[in-house]
């Protein structure tokens, strides 16, 4: 678990303190590609520099709105007057035999322009009203308890936004969560997203993207200013990045909860392009990747910003279960478990090692129930992950395995979901790195398959590829489609084979 302090010796990624540190300002001149002297934040009673003080010291002038000479009624549109509706010029128009007096408009013209001018005054002064923090309209539906008010804002201290910057141009701005301060050092770490600085995103997470790891990184902080910080390391394949930053800084952490249940009520917490916080209850959906996402997302009903990608999915202990990314149709999140299995590879091996089957898969738990019950009677299976799709010329196709195929171990382990996969496949890269660093050899992957075409379960060992990039999935020649349309069977590779 990542805590809040380490002292002096090493962060997170094992990275040893230097004898002396340079603290960087609080607060950093704006990016060339960003306007120095504004703010989406500032209101027009903001004061802001006159024009000949732009030195230190140099005093500041209030803009306020300017005074209207003829708004002398009670729809006055000067920012001192009592906020009122104008009173209608009515005038008896007939009595009813009951006694009751029927009133009307005016027909005196001059006194009804008046009111009509006194009226649009009145409803652009309601309108700035509006927009005010303490008269906006609320947009609160769910009931929550003062300690679930007190806690949510404690917890948004920890929630930053960060923007990245390429040749003085903006290149994306997402959210940040802080994970580890190191009080020695006067430095933190941010967790966050790789599409901060991604430059080439296709729609299809399975293509190769391209990334600008040389961008200049600004961490917006609470109190308005801005710190540049580092990217320390990021994953390709699972799109989450670090970044530190240093300084006279005073933040918060939050820590990396390992366990996230589906059906589980979390809330969102992120920030928008003003920073703003941007919070939603949610619970975590019994939902699969569509075919264009990774395996190992999992899924909120959302929505939220593209900003709000690195956002945090936390319990109701106020604990990181995942981090959010802007997807369609439902917002995913990648859970904290692999989050954390990465960290931990990464300080040990400055590298990550993922082997690469090459499927897409689903989970065969969010069937509707009659249609697991019917496995269960006539397969002897009720869980594991169904194959979708199999990649062109992968080590699974030649060997056998088709869509619709179960898995139902891996490494001797039984297998119920897809994170549960992510994690025996980076076990398996881990273990490979502790007998050496050469990821351009292949690791052997044994799984479990139940085919259902043939109803029977083989042992199969793959010969797959490590990486630490993207696992890019290759689409089928018109010749391996005819090839797989047949669901034969591929040569042998089974260290046993039973029916069930």
């Amino acid at each position: 678990m990542m805590t809040e302090s380490r002292g002096r010796g090493s962060n997170l990624f094992g990275e040893v303190a230097p004898e002396s540190t340079t603290r960087s300002p609080p607060r950093l001149p704006s990016d060339p590609g960003k306007p120095a002297a504004s703010s989406p934040r500032r209101s027009m009673e903001e004061t802001s520099e006159s024009d000949s003080g732009s030195a230190r010291g140099t005093k500041r002038k209030r803009v306020t709105e300017p005074r209207d000479r003829d708004s002398a009624g009670s729809g006055s549109d000067s920012s001192g007057s009592p906020f009122r509706r104008p009173k209608a010029p009515l005038m008896p128009i007939c009595t009813e035999e009951d006694g009751t007096v029927l009133y009307g408009f005016t027909d005196d013209q001059d006194v009804m322009d008046r009111y009509h001018d006194d009226m649009q005054k009145y409803i652009k002064k309601r309108d700035r009203h509006k927009r005010m923090l303490t008269l906006a309209p609320s947009s609160v539906t769910e009931r929550r308890t003062f300690k679930e008010t007190e806690s949510v804002l404690k917890y948004a201290e920890s929630v930053l936004s960060l923007s990245a910057y390429l040749d003085g141009k903006m290149i994306n701005q997402c959210t940040g969560i802080v994970v580890e301060v190191d009080a020695f050092r006067n430095s933190a770490i941010i967790l966050t997203s790789t599409w901060l600085f991604c430059t080439k995103k296709p729609l299809d997470d399975w293509t190769k993207k391209e990334y600008a790891t040389e961008a200049k990184v600004n961490v917006h902080m609470l109190d308005d200013s801005t710190l540049e910080c580092r990217l320390m390391f990021f994953s390709e394949h699972y799109e989450i990045a670090f970044f530190e930053i240093s300084g006279d800084i005073s933040l918060k952490t939050l820590s990396l909860e390992r366990n996230v249940e589906l059906g589980q009520d979390v809330f969102l917490l992120a920030r928008d392009t003003n920073l703003n916080l941007i919070y939603k209850r949610d619970k975590v959906q019994l939902v699969d990747p569509c075919e264009h996402q990774q395996n190992h997302y999992q899924f909120l009903n959302g929505p939220i910003p593209q900003c709000g990608t690195g956002g945090g999915v936390l319990d109701a202990g106020g604990k990181i279960v995942g981090m959010l990314f802007y997807k369609l149709p439902l917002v995913a999140f990648i859970p904290s478990s692999l989050i954390l299995k990465c960290s931990t590879m990464w300080q040990h091996f400055r590298q990550l090692a993922r082997p690469q089957l090459g499927l897409k898969l689903r989970t065969l738990a969010f069937l509707d129930i009659p249609r697991i019950e019917l496995m269960s009677r006539k397969f002897s299976i009720s869980s594991g992950l169904i194959v979708g799709e199999i990649s062109a010329k992968c080590d699974a196709e030649k060997l056998g395995i088709r869509a619709g195929d179960i898995i139902f171990s891996c490494q001797k382990e039984r297998i119920s979901s897809i994170v549960q996969l992510e994690h025996v496949l980076l076990g398996a890269g881990e273990e490979h790195l502790e007998k050496s660093n050469d990821l351009s050899s292949k690791v052997e992957v044994e799984i479990g398959v139940f085919h259902v075409r043939k109803r029977i379960q083989r042992f199969i060992t793959l010969r797959v590829e490590l990486s630490d990039h993207l696992e890019v999935f290759h689409s089928d020649d018109e010749d391996a489609k005819a090839e797989g349309s047949t669901g034969e069977e591929g040569p042998a590779a089974a260290s046993c084979e039973a029916k069930p």
